[in-house]
Order: structure tokens, then C-alpha cells, then sequence
């Protein structure tokens, strides 16, 4: 065949740019070449009135390099972590990514994707994370686009203790395909035990990516790659650091109904940078009084061996350290029932709203109590759920407090059967956790509860029992950053003298004047109870008026009830003292929180 290579006939070309192009050469597939053509015939062409070739618009139309979208929607961290993780994967394959955490995803552009992977967990009642809430609402509204031209995946983060296990992922999936979106696989729900199931789900979608061509056009060699490694932050929660107990203090009254600790921990031989909004990862232990309890009504010696993660250690050691202790699930029962073949226990799991009553009022241990039977230490492993550290938000800021981190933690206590039940993470916080102990943390970023970076915006912050947490750390970088913008917090609990969290460092804020007001709620202190939100709707036009200012809102605490509870009352307060109706002000909330100007942190 006759040699077409321009170079052999003659040189338009100086020397240095015939090398430029060689190199370019030796990195371009057969298709890029074809790409290539057509774009340089079009340049060449672009006097002429005629219309380029169809083939020449195929390639620049289909061959284009595709970016693909990587949306993390996080409640833990845990979609956080698997995002990167896949971003990273798809990088070493030459693949162009655009990682996004749905908080910052433009997604009224979603009809503009090729290429969209969500990787997203679960919270509540089947809602999505906080993060992708305006996400959420905005696909599912009647304003969603048609998404014909969209390839997708989701990757569902849940724990099928509950009931609507991976529903957000469920959800996004359905109107997703609604929408005419085309599955690149199947939609994966995992457990809380998703690693292995992960890696076989990042390797299918590689395929089937691979499947479409989306390979870059780019040919020249990604010198640069994004590292996500936090040079400050090289702990993780499956590495995490190791700090020591400075303080661990009751801040409720002896009278109360709580049981709430301040504990602040020594990170200065730590290599540990916070922000006021993250949370703290908390690795716990099990309470030896309780796993001696379950192995003696089991029959097991605490020495028996047992395989955990590849490592034969004891069951002590592996209930210590591995497992959850104090949290009964519907599989856990369900699993003791064919192990025991209890007739009981077979009965409650044939009916599911009486397995759902028996889960709820009946705990691990009570189960066992009411039906011991001798089992194999690997039975016992087999049937429990991996422990999981729990997160605590941050209620220290690091420019005052430098080498320690604060956390407040609420006590879980439970009288069931005349017997007290302590939840596992606060139970070892608040009763087993001494000065001078270590203790395993690690820091969770939460991006989507951060102050405002106009330092003169007012702030409102609204939070109930240990939500006033990280309202705390917020208080205390505005006094370090020299901040002169109102500050406003709105406080509830059950009684003035036993549960006033913080009170003098609150008088002392109030007095300087860094504190503007603070509106309390107490809802035992008089015979009508009074709640948060009572207050909110007490103070609306004055709220309006800082709203109207510009100032950011900010909730923290319980999502079931405290938060949307204070949801409805911002609306009324919307509603009431501005031109708009109800479903105008959900609006308005809904575009203060894509602003950032509405941010929570509920749990």
C-alpha cells in the first residue's frame, strides 16, 4: 500500500513541531486518530460554506472525551470514602472524572450528563443524607429533566436492621430510569459489611464503562493526579489515632433526666487538624460485665477461639473489640431462631410487625436471658453485626483550645425488665472511660456545616440537648476569628437548673457581646411544656429581620423529631411575616439551603 504520510513528500511542518506531533502519535488509540482527522479537516475547512462530512461530525460529536460524574451523598462518611476510592480507581484506568459531593453538585445541569455515578447512604426513615436532600427533592420534583442521553449507576449504602434499607439509593434509581436514564448496571444495595461487595461493583462498572467508549482524547500523559489523601489528616477510620483522656465530666445535674458528659481529649502528639462542623470517630469496647453476662447464658468458655477477619483470636477479645453488643436487629433474631430453633423466637419472626415490637423493646441480651442455649463461640459470631465507631460533633474549636478536642456525648440508657441498659458507644464514653486512658479516634470532615466565610453574616443556631455541640466550637472560632456578625442560639432541654449545657461559657459569650441573644426553651420547668420551635414562632419577626440580613441558619440534633419540629416552624415564620404562602417559603427554605444559608446536621 502506497504510503500516504505527508512527511515523506514534503514539510509544512518545522522540526520542533513534527516532534510534537510524533509524541502525540505514540499515545493516541485508532479512534483518536480518526477524531483527529476529522477536527484538523474542519480547521482546514473552515473557509468553505459546506457543511463538514457525517463522518467527520460522528467523530467529533461521539468521540469526545466524556467526563464521568462521581456524586458522593454521605450521612457517616462512609459514600464519602468510596467515592474518592472509586474516583481514584477509574484515574489509574485513564478515565476524566469529575468527583462532587452532592451538596456542591450543580444538579439542574443533570440533563447536560453522559456518565453519572452515585454512590449515596441512607438516614432516618428511608431519607437521603443532609447533603443531597436539594438533590433529592429537585429529581423528584415535576422540574426534573428528562435524562434520555444519561448512563448511570448507584451504589446504595444502608444496614438492613431497618426497614427501608437503602431507600434514598432506591429512590434515585427508580426516577432516575423514569427519566429515561439508562442503567450501565444494576443498582447495589450493601450492608454496613460493603468492602467486598464494593470491589466486585467497582470492577463490573469498569467493564461496562468500558463497554461505551469514554475514553479521553486527551493525549498527552496525566502527569498530576488528585491525591486525597490529607497530608494534616492521615488518619482514618480504619486507621485511626490514638489520643488520651483529659477530661471526662457530667455537665447534667445530679436530678436530671440525662446523663450528659463533657470529655476533651489530648491530641498534641497528633498530627490532627479539625474544623468547627466536623465530627470525631469514635472506636469503643464493649463492657465486660455484659460480654461475660452472654457467654456464661451461652455456655462459652471467654477463651474459646473464634475467626474474626482472618485472625484467630479469643471470643472475649472478638466481643471487646468487633462486634455490637447492645443493639438487637430483626436478622439477629431471626438468626438465633434458626440456631436455637426456639418455637418462641420462630413464631415473633413469621409475623413482621411482632418481630419489629420485639426488636425495639427486647435487647441482645434479654433475648439471650429469656432463651439461653448452648452454642459454638463461631454460632455467637455468626448471628451479631460487625461493631461500627460512632460519630460525635466536634464541640471545640482548634484555634482556642490548639492541642485538644472537645466532644459532648448524651448517655443512651434504657430500664428494660428492671435491668439498666447502656448503649454501647456512650455507656463506655461516660462510665468506663477514664483521664489518662487512650482511646481510638479519628476526625469525620462535614463540609456541609461550616461557618459562614463573610465574617460580618449573622449566624443563627438552632440546637436541642448535645445539638448544641458543635454550636460551641462555632462560638468559639468567631471569638478567635474576631468575627463582628450577630450570633444567635436558639436552646432547648428539660429543665433550666439541671440541663443547661454550658451555661457559664454562654453568660461570659452574652456579656462580651459576642453572643447577640439567646432564646431558651425548657420543657419541663412549667406545667405547659415548651419546645424549641415554640420559640422560634415567639421570636419570627426578629428572625425575619436576620434572615433578611443575610444571616445563615443552622440546626442541630435529633432528624425524626427536633428537626423537622423546627422545619415547620421556620416555614410558619417565613410565611408569616413575608408576602409568602407555605409552599413558597418551603421554596425559599429549599434555595437558602443550596445557598448554604440552611445547613443541619441531624442524626
Amino acid at each position: 500500500m502506497k504510503n500516504k504520510n505527508p512527511f515523506n513528500t514534503f514539510f509544512p511542518f518545522d522540526l520542533d513541531k513534527i516532534e510534537n506531533l510524533e509524541e502525540i502519535k505514540k499515545n493516541c488509540s485508532n479512534i483518536q486518530y480518526a477524531w483527529l482527522s476529522g477536527y484538523f479537516w474542519n480547521l482546514a475547512n473552515q473557509t468553505s460554506s459546506e457543511l463538514m462530512s457525517e463522518k467527520s461530525k460522528f467523530f467529533q460529536k461521539e468521540n469526545i472525551e466524556k467526563t464521568i460524574t462521581i456524586v458522593s451523598a454521605s450521612q457517616t462518611g462512609n459514600a464519602r470514602l468510596l467515592a474518592n476510592r472509586f474516583n481514584e480507581y477509574l484515574n489509574n484506568e485513564n478515565k476524566k472524572t469529575n468527583l462532587v459531593n452532592a451538596s456542591d453538585y450543580n444538579f439542574k445541569k443533570i440533563k447536560n450528563e453522559n456518565f453519572l455515578i452515585l454512590i449515596i447512604s441512607t438516614q432516618g426513615e428511608g431519607e437521603p443524607p443532609e447533603e443531597a436532600l436539594s438533590f433529592y427533592k429537585f429529581i423528584m420534583s415535576k422540574k426534573a429533566p428528562r435524562l434520555d442521553d444519561l448512563h448511570y449507576s448507584i451504589f446504595a449504602l444502608g444496614d438492613t436492621s431497618y426497614d427501608l434499607f437503602c431507600q434514598s439509593g432506591k429512590d434515585f434509581d427508580k426516577k432516575f430510569s423514569e427519566l429515561g436514564g439508562k442503567r450501565l448496571l444494576n443498582r447495589v444495595d450493601a450492608d454496613i459489611e460493603y468492602e467486598e461487595t464494593y470491589i466486585e461493583w467497582s470492577k463490573e462498572l469498569l467493564l461496562a464503562l468500558n463497554k461505551i467508549d469514554i475514553s479521553s482524547i486527551s493525549c498527552l500523559k496525566k502527569n498530576n493526579k488528585k491525591n486525597f489523601i490529607n497530608e494534616l489528616n492521615t488518619y482514618t477510620k480504619y486507621k485511626p489515632a490514638v489520643a488520651t483522656v483529659l477530661v471526662n465530666q457530667k455537665i447534667t445535674g445530679r436530678h436530671s433526666t440525662k446523663d450528659i458528659h463533657h470529655i476533651e481529649l489530648d491530641i498534641s502528639n497528633l498530627n490532627i487538624i479539625y474544623t468547627p462542623g466536623d465530627a470525631l470517630g469514635i472506636w469503643y469496647q464493649n463492657s465486660t460485665q455484659l460480654i461475660k453476662k452472654i457467654l456464661k447464658l451461652l455456655s462459652i468458655d471467654i477463651f474459646d477461639k473464634v475467626k474474626v477477619k482472618d485472625k484467630l483470636i479469643t471470643v472475649f477479645d472478638a466481643l471487646k473489640n468487633d462486634f455490637e453488643l447492645t443493639i438487637n436487629t430483626k436478622r439477629i433474631v431471626q438468626k438465633y431462631a434458626d440456631i436455637t430453633q426456639n418455637k418462641f423466637l420462630k413464631k415473633i419472626i413469621s409475623n413482621d410487625k411482632d418481630l419489629n415490637d420485639y426488636v425495639k423493646k427486647t435487647p441482645l441480651l434479654n433475648m439471650i436471658y429469656d432463651y439461653p442455649k448452648k452454642l459454638s463461640s463461631q454460632q455467637l459470631i455468626s448471628i451479631l453485626r460487625p461493631l461500627t465507631p460512632r460519630l460525635y460533633s466536634i464541640s471545640s474549636s482548634q484555634s482556642e483550645t490548639n492541642d485538644e478536642v472537645h466532644i459532648t456525648v448524651g448517655v443512651v440508657k434504657k430500664m428494660i425488665s428492671g435491668t439498666l441498659h447502656l448503649g454501647g458507644a456512650s455507656g463506655y464514653l461516660s462510665q468506663f472511660l477514664k483521664v489518662d486512658d487512650s482511646i481510638k479516634i479519628f476526625v469525620e470532615k462535614n463540609n456541609n456545616f461550616r461557618l459562614p466565610e463573610n465574617k460580618d453574616l449573622p449566624v443563627i443556631m438552632i440546637g436541642s440537648g448535645t445539638g448544641i455541640a458543635p454550636f460551641r466550637s462555632f462560638i468559639q472560632q468567631r471569638d478567635n476569628d474576631g468575627s463582628k456578625g450577630k450570633n444567635w442560639i436558639f436552646f432547648g432541654n428539660p429543665n433550666f437548673t439541671e440541663d443547661f449545657l454550658y451555661q457559664l461559657e454562654w453568660q461570659k459569650y452574652l456579656k462580651k457581646g459576642l453572643l447577640t441573644k439567646m432564646s431558651l426553651a425548657w420543657s419541663r420547668d412549667q406545667k405547659q411544656k415548651i419546645y424549641i420551635q415554640d420559640k422560634i414562632r415567639e421570636n419570627g419577626k426578629e428572625l425575619w429581620k436576620w434572615v433578611e440580613q443575610g444571616a445563615q441558619i443552622y440546626v442541630c440534633g435529633n432528624a425524626s423529631k427536633m428537626a423537622k419540629d423546627v422545619e415547620k416552624a421556620l416555614l410558619d415564620v417565613f410565611s408569616e411575616n413575608s408576602s409568602m404562602d407555605i409552599e413558597e417559603s418551603s421554596e425559599f427554605l429549599n434555595d437558602l439551603r443550596i445557598k448554604r444559608r440552611y445547613q443541619r446536621d441531624v442524626y
